[in-house]
């Protein structure tokens, strides 16, 4: 009853984020305080200059309020300190409040940081302790300022509305940042936990489907042998089964594959690896798919050193760039190349297929995204690529115009084997 009938002065019954939030909560409202708390502080000092060029005194009462606030910003500038961070802003907030006549109840309002803050990042007793001690800071500020106390510093009206518009701005610019914080950083806390979720069921399905599909595949090529009694419809008819079957074991495999990829269950087995013969390989393997009017041609550069990759996956990497190119290029060349830039090896796909806007080179690496609806697939294979690539210490880049063709970049780095 009496927590319903005062909401607002309370310590919060429960975190405002998760824990696995508030570690990047925290970051984010450091990074905040580093880029804008020292505009209180210039604030601050202006003021005491103020002051002094008007031979208020004592000169440095002002001077010490300057101190209090630098020292509140240099607390928050300290990594993993937190809890005196908040603990210090409070009696520094309440001194400061308490030094000048007239400014205690807006100093009462910029308790509402620190309260917000320790209920964002901290957990428990820790929590508790801070937020009660705002609380108790909230009505002390606000009691003291209506009481006949001795010793205040007594600016004009001028200096005192400064000081509280200095104070208001601050605590309404801070308190819109983490409104918005809270909002965007549970949001991405919801996304990623669904995100996970169905990764882990796709993963689950998909493993379901890959052992009945096996049984399928191979009955059908079992039948598709050149002693068979089929006659010529039910050979074609039997290709097509295969074929297709062929196409959704890949699906079923790259599913799985962005799964355990997401999940990070998916392991790199690395060892020395020819990039030369790797790319000649895919060429070979991907000349049947390519049209009539296309070339496929692999250009590598000589004395490419082995890098450290895992050769599977870094071949599924290439292999799912030159598929995407066969499949966007209908007349012109695709081009495999190879050269060493620096301290990184660089496998470039070009293509004279159809381009990619400027505006959409952003979607082409996101899952389940195809800028194409006409084209079979469910979107996977460059985000698996890039994944792949990522996993290795790699990175993609792209390049491309429309109508004029793509070139997609894998930069691998040179490490020493052995």
């Amino acid at each position: 009853m009496w927590r319903r009938f005062f909401d607002t002065l309370l310590p919060d019954a429960e975190n405002l984020l998760p824990a696995a939030v508030q570690q990047a909560a925290g970051a984010r409202i450091q990074q905040y305080w580093i880029a804008h708390g020292w505009q209180l502080v210039l604030g601050e000092a202006i003021l005491w200059a103020a002051a002094g060029a008007q031979g208020l005194e004592p000169t440095w009462g002002y001077g010490l309020l300057t101190g209090m606030v630098a020292t509140m910003y240099a607390l928050g500038c300290l990594q993993g300190r937190t809890t005196l961070w908040l603990h210090a802003s409070v009696f520094l907030l309440l001194t400061h409040g308490m030094l000048v006549n007239s400014l205690g109840a807006v100093t009462a309002l910029t308790f509402i940081v620190p309260y917000t803050i320790g209920g964002m990042l901290l957990s428990g007793r820790r929590r508790m302790v801070a937020q009660t001690a705002c609380l108790i800071a909230f009505w002390g500020s606000l009691i003291y300022g209506v009481l006949p106390v001795l010793g205040q510093l007594r600016p004009p009206n001028y200096i005192v509305i400064s000081y509280d518009i200095l104070l208001a701005v601050f605590t309404f610019q801070f308190s819109r940042f983490l409104s918005q914080l809270a909002v965007e950083i549970n949001s991405e806390y919801v996304t990623t936990e669904i995100r996970g979720q169905s990764q882990q069921f796709l993963a689950r399905v998909s493993h379901e489907l890959r052992t009945p599909l096996n049984s399928i595949l191979g009955f059908a090529k079992l039948l598709n042998r050149p002693q068979g009694t089929l006659d010529e419809r039910q050979q074609a008819y039997l290709h097509q089964i295969i074929d297709e079957g062929e196409h959704l074991n890949q699906l079923v495999s790259d599913l799985l594959d962005s799964a355990r990829l997401a999940t990070g269950k998916l392991v790199l087995q690395q060892d020395g690896c020819d990039v030369n013969a790797l790319c000649t390989s895919i060429a070979e393997e991907q000349q049947p798919a390519v049209g009539m009017a296309v070339k496929l041609t692999a250009q590598c550069a000589s004395n490419l050193p082995l890098i450290q990759a895992d050769r599977v996956r870094l071949r599924q990497a290439v292999a799912n760039l030159v598929a995407n190119a066969v499949k966007y290029t209908e007349r012109g060349e695709i081009t495999i190349m190879t050269r060493r830039d620096g301290d990184f090896v660089e496998i470039a796909i070009r293509d004279t297929g159809v381009g990619i806007a400027e505006a959409q080179q952003a979607l082409v690496f996101l899952p389940f995204v195809q800028l194409n609806q006409r084209q079979m697939g469910v979107g996977l294979g460059l985000d698996i690529a890039l994944q792949l690539v990522r996993l290795h210490g790699g990175d993609i880049l792209l390049t491309s115009q429309p109508r004029q063709g793509s070139t997609f970049t894998i930069r691998m780095p040179i490490q020493r084997i052995g």
